[in-house]
């Protein structure tokens, strides 16, 4: 194969691994645009990284007898699911494109190893460049493109650019490269391979949930999320120069990116510093690892070979999905159940006029409720603070800034849970392939093992100190303060504060619950069906607050 068609076929094979992730950045805007869940938009990737999996043996096979032809071949099928892609209207008819797209660039990564390799051992400096860069730099390229250009334009842009590669497939000679057999069944290799499957499920937590966090959660615009999680493969190349046993460098990469994914499980705050310190961390294990893992211990020198690698790493990936999907489903949701009544909280106890309480209140429970929490919440403050008597302001600009810490805090505590199965997942990698010492590197792995325990913990503290005090939900049964507010409006208002207290004390509840219960019939049902008292119902309120 010529040296100037190499380039061409090593970057569309970085692009069918970077396809993996390039969609990372755009799964807020498809959440919205397609009406779906985290866990919707958590297949978006994980079908691509399963079918990729699934489909990589049996183009590995093809392409050690043709690999010109399954090149092309994969290069037609990737271009032409990647426009549809860009025109889906609906999830599932993206997940069926995306399925078809990762066929095709499983037929593209087994003829670009093939090609690459030329008869050679492996496949050279441009594949093992692919296969690290490409998988690094997904996130943050389709962050630019949805910034500039918008979800749709990461996979419309997609056609052309491969179909650059495709006169280096239809015109390479046929290399000599033999199909070889599979990887070896030895206990190292068994371990090594078990580790880069939970390695690669860890770095889906540090991917696919920062983005989200990001995105969704701190209402970052994708080109700064994209500059944040570029961290992690600038971080990556660094990690991949440094020397030592491959075993060694596979252990040490796993603990790194073990402690920098518990570190953001302790972000406390919207800062985007937090965020870059635990990704440089996992960025420099991921430079460790992946090398030493898939190419060192797990040999790389036929086209099963590579195939097998590859294969499992994206199954990892899928599975790494799998799990992730229903763990942050369930915390999303109950932390924004929380952040509502500490938002109710903050808004009953405020020293403002209690019409505008009356008027924010259902604005802020339909923002939180949206796909971009904050950004609404934000909105609302500013969109009411134009008619707010002077008097008046600094409360409300208080109330505005304690708000979104609030939230903030809800938001990055559901994300939590998250960190710690990806950081769990890392910790099992390492000790999956972690060497047993010998007297001359017991002192180097216990420091090892010792950084990646001190660091989570310091980043713990330290964040710790930063995290805004939490709001409390009073006891409705016994006297709390009240706002005070003055006039006729303000003893109305404390009058009903009391009232609300003895109601939800009769109640069992928070008065938060029982308030935000007023907010919508299907709240009120809820609510009624867990306490036994409809708040839709005047004479049952007026039961409580007496019985109360």
């Amino acid at each position: 194969m010529g040296r100037n068609a190499k380039p061409a076929v090593a970057a569309v094979a970085g692009l069918a691994l970077a396809d993996a992730g390039v969609v990372a950045l755009a799964l807020p805007p498809i959440l919205l645009a397609l009406h779906t869940t985290v866990a919707g938009v958590a297949a978006v990737l994980a079908v691509y990284a399963l079918v990729l999996g699934l489909v990589l043996p049996a183009a590995g096979h093809a392409a050690a007898r043709d690999p010109s032809t399954l090149g092309a071949v994969g290069v037609a099928v990737f271009a032409v699911a990647s426009l549809g892609c860009g025109l889906a209207g609906s999830l599932p008819l993206l997940l069926v494109l995306r399925a078809l797209q990762a066929a095709g660039g499983a037929a593209i990564l087994a003829a670009a190893f093939a090609l690459l390799a030329d008869g050679g051992a492996d496949g050279g400096p441009l594949w093992r460049a692919a296969t690290l860069l490409g998988t690094a730099t997904g996130p943050a390229l389709g962050g630019v493109i949805t910034q500039v250009l918008g979800w749709r334009a990461i996979f419309l842009v997609q056609a052309p650019l491969v179909l650059v590669a495709l006169p280096a497939f239809v015109r390479a000679a046929r290399p000599r490269v033999p199909e070889g057999g599979p990887l070896p069944h030895s206990a190292i290799v068994i371990r090594a391979g078990l580790s880069l499957a939970l390695v690669s499920a860890a770095l889906t937590a540090v991917i696919f949930l920062t983005v989200l966090l990001l995105v969704t959660g701190w209402s970052v615009e994708p080109l700064g999320a994209a500059a944040v999680v570029s961290v992690l493969p600038l971080a990556a190349v660094a990690g991949a120069r440094i020397h030592g046993t491959p075993a060694g460098r596979a252990s040490a990469g796993a603990l790194l990116v073990a402690a920098g994914t518990a570190c953001l499980a302790f972000v406390p705050t919207d800062t985007l510093w937090w965020v870059v310190g635990p990704e440089a961390i996992a960025g420099v294990g991921m430079g460790l690892a992946l090398p030493a893992l898939a190419g060192d211990l797990l040999p790389e020198r036929t086209v099963r070979q590579a195939t097998a690698l590859l294969c499992t790493r994206h199954l990892g990936i899928a599975a790494g999905l799998a799990i992730l999907a229903p763990v942050m489903t369930s915390s999303i949701d109950s932390a924004l159940n929380t952040a509502r009544l500490q938002g109710a909280a903050l808004i009953l106890d405020a020293r403002i006029d209690p019409l505008k309480k009356l008027d924010i209140a259902p604005q802020l429970a339909g923002a939180v409720n949206t796909e971009q929490p904050l950004a609404g919440l934000r909105k609302v403050f500013r969109d009411n603070a134009a008619d707010l008597p002077d008097d008046q302001r600094a409360d409300w600009d208080a109330l505005g800034r304690r708000s979104s810490e609030t939230l903030v805090a809800a938001v990055n505590d559901a994300f939590e849970p998250g960190y710690a199965v990806g950081a769990g997942l890392a910790l099992l990698a390492a000790l999956a392939i972690a060497p047993w010492p010998s007297r001359r590197h017991v002192a180097l792995a216990g420091a090892t093992v010792a950084a990646a325990i001190l660091v989570p913990a310091a980043y713990a503290l330290a964040a710790d100190d930063a995290r805004p005090p939490p709001v409390t939900l009073g006891d409705p049964c016994k006297p709390r303060q009240l706002p005070h507010t003055g006039g006729i409006g303000g003893f109305v208002q404390d009058t009903a504060l009391v009232a609300l207290d003895r109601a939800a004390c009769h109640a069992g509840s928070s008065r938060e619950a029982l308030v935000l219960a007023l907010s919508s019939d299907s709240a009120a049902k809820a609510y009624q069906a867990r306490y036994g008292l409809d708040p839709r119902s005047l004479t049952g309120l007026l039961g409580a607050v007496i019985g109360g």
